[in-house]
């Protein structure tokens, strides 16, 4: 809900909401009623409350008035509704009453508008009456009571105008509408004040500065204490409106903060004071439910309005110890969040902060321990990431100063056990041994050799021992056929030794070339293996093609898959579309042959 000041722009303010509001009174000591009310008459009503008749002179300075009377609450109801007939005989009633049908004759002979039973408040038996009042209040004149009164109190016959007076006064209307109407459209009207305030020098030298002020400035004047009173309980009906928002934003729309503009402008308001004890009642439990959720700026910022509005210290000082105790634990929470968040420094300041205010040494402790982890997550996460990059950019032992077992060195050093320099220690061992079959493929044994020991160094595994066993395997078995080719040479040059030739010998076979020596291929980024759909096992595939000189594949062939067919063709277009490292070909110049090792392992 706007303030009554700003739900109305300045035209409609001048014209039809100001101009035209209905003075309006209300007796009645029962807040409920008073709460029910103030939506009901809003905006097109200045309303008045008491709590009994003989406040009504001291509230309302208008002749002429509607008044909504609960005599629920009055101890002698028709003679208290027979004096305000006599008393403000021109200013129609309308009596609020449990029973509506015992007010008929007074409804009848006049002594009251209408007389509506409690429970119609909400519906349209009190717009009814409304209107009914509104309607007697437009049919009596504005002048003095056309009946006048002698000086013993008697009523004296009726005044009857002369022609020429009602000729002159009907020149007179004319005369003021026409300038009302010249004045209106050559200057913006000043808006009206709830009470008028006596004329004097000061206000007449005053009022040609007042015309010519922009709308706007009127528009923003301050509002007047009745004016908050009834937003106030307009308020006081929503419950949404009791209290501010907890988005910290200060609105002014709330009953607690129109009571406290009130108590500004009168501080022994009984209403206002009443209104905020009734509020506090109501802001002890939002307190305690926003320290209960962990809301401690939320429930510091409303106990500092109830401070603001006048509640006694005394009454703050159970909240504020609340507040207090509560500090500390909030605090402790917040650094949690942010520690698990990431907000290193922020978790830093808040621990800080809890150092000095004396909280407790082990949660302090803790906090750091904590706080400490995160730093070594992080930063560890981080040097995970370039071990990764050195992995698939394939420079796992070179160059010396700059690979991925360089790297991830330096993370051992920083956290060995922790759970992110594991996971890269297991991933470079993994690198290291594919790299090192597909060298023991090509028949690249030292190398094959270099890369299973660097392996080794990471940990014993079962993984590691099977490769050394396989480099070992084929080492022997190259061996084995070395030796077998020098036996069959000698074989043969001893068979040729003791050949008669009885003829000129034939002329001895050329020799067959030596098969061209095979590389194993060093990817520069990983290949794009997709593992086939439909296909529940694991296998392998070795690839053997020409390697060009500016790193790319060509003529590839399968020379070795298990199980047979099944993950070839996926193996022979991954191995096409790659880029191979050729700084590193063991005295070879490319093009030649390389070889490759591709694995395929179910999702």
């Amino acid at each position: 809900m706007k303030p009554l000041a700003q739900e109305r722009s300045a035209a409609a303010d001048s014209k039809d909401t100001r101009s035209h509001r209905i003075e309006a009174v209300v007796v009645s000591s029962d807040d409920a009623l008073l709460i029910e009310l103030g939506p009901i008459l809003g905006n097109r009503y200045r309303t008045h409350t008491v709590d009994v008749p003989a406040e009504i002179a001291a509230a309302v300075h208008a002749p002429r008035w509607l008044g909504i009377i609960d005599v629920t609450s009055l101890p002698d109801a028709r003679g208290a509704v027979a004096r305000l007939e006599l008393q403000y005989h021109r200013c129609p009633l309308i009596v609020v009453c449990a029973n509506p049908e015992e007010w008929t004759g007074a409804v009848a002979r006049g002594a009251a508008a209408a007389a509506i039973g409690r429970h119609e408040i909400s519906g349209p038996r009190l717009m009814e009456a409304l209107a009914a009042a509104e309607a007697r209040l437009r049919a009596e004149p504005a002048t003095e009571s056309a009946a006048a009164t002698a000086a013993d109190g008697t009523r004296t016959g009726a005044f009857r105008p002369k022609p020429m007076w009602i000729a002159a006064a009907a020149v007179v209307v004319a005369a003021l509408a026409v300038a009302g109407w010249w004045a209106a459209h050559r200057r913006p009207a000043a808006r009206p004040t709830t009470l008028a305030a006596p004329a004097g020098p000061a206000t007449q030298t005053a009022a040609p500065a007042t015309a010519a002020a922009p709308a706007t400035a009127a528009a923003s004047r301050p509002q007047t204490v009745l004016e908050l009173l009834s937003a106030a309980r307009v308020a006081f009906g929503d419950q949404k409106l009791l209290l501010p928002r907890s988005d910290g934003e200060p609105r002014g729309d709330s009953a607690l903060e129109l009571y406290t503009q009130v108590l500004k402008q009168q501080p022994d308001n009984d209403e206002a004071l009443d209104g905020i004890r009734r509020l506090f009642a109501i802001g002890k439990a939002r307190i305690q439910a926003d320290l209960a959720a962990g809301k401690l700026d939320d429930a510091t910022r409303l106990a500092g309005l109830f401070q603001a509005a006048g509640v006694s210290s005394s009454d703050l000082q159970a909240i504020d110890a609340n507040i207090s105790a509560a500090r500390p634990k909030w605090t402790a929470a917040r650094a949690q969040q942010d520690i698990a968040a990431g907000n290193l420094a922020a978790a830093d300041q808040l621990i800080g902060q809890l150092t000095a205010s004396g909280a407790s040494p082990a949660e302090i402790a803790d906090l750091r321990r904590t706080l400490d982890a995160r730093k070594l997550d992080l930063q560890l996460a981080g040097m995970a990431s370039q071990v990764k990059a050195a992995i698939a950019a394939g420079t796992l032992l070179d160059p010396a100063n700059d690979n991925a077992r360089t790297r991830l060195a330096a993370m051992r050093t920083v956290g060995r056990n922790n759970p992110a320099t594991l996971a890269a220690q297991r991933a470079l061992q993994a690198a290291l041994l594919d790299r090192g079959q597909q060298a023991t493929l090509a028949g690249q044994f030292e190398q094959a050799q270099r890369y299973v020991n660097a392996a080794a160094e990471l940990g014993a595994s079962s993984e590691v021992a099977a490769a050394k066993r396989q480099v070992q395997a084929a080492m022997d078995a190259a061996d084995r056929r070395a030796a077998a080719a020098v036996a069959a040479a000698a074989r043969a040059r001893a068979a040729s030794a003791q050949t008669v030739h009885a003829e000129p010998a034939a002329p001895l076979p050329k020799p067959r070339p030596a098969p061209a020596p095979y590389v194993a291929a060093h990817p520069t980024r990983a290949l794009d293996v997709t593992y086939p759909q439909g296909t529940t096992v694991a296998g392998y595939v070795v690839v053997e093609f020409t390697l060009e000189a500016d790193g790319t594949a060509s003529d590839p062939k399968v020379v070795q898959s298990t199980p047979r067919g099944v993950f070839d063709q996926v193996a022979l277009g991954a191995v096409s579309g790659g880029h191979y490292d050729t700084r590193d070909l063991s005295g070879h110049s490319p093009p030649v042959r390389a070889r490759i090792l591709l694995r395929f392992k179910p999702n």
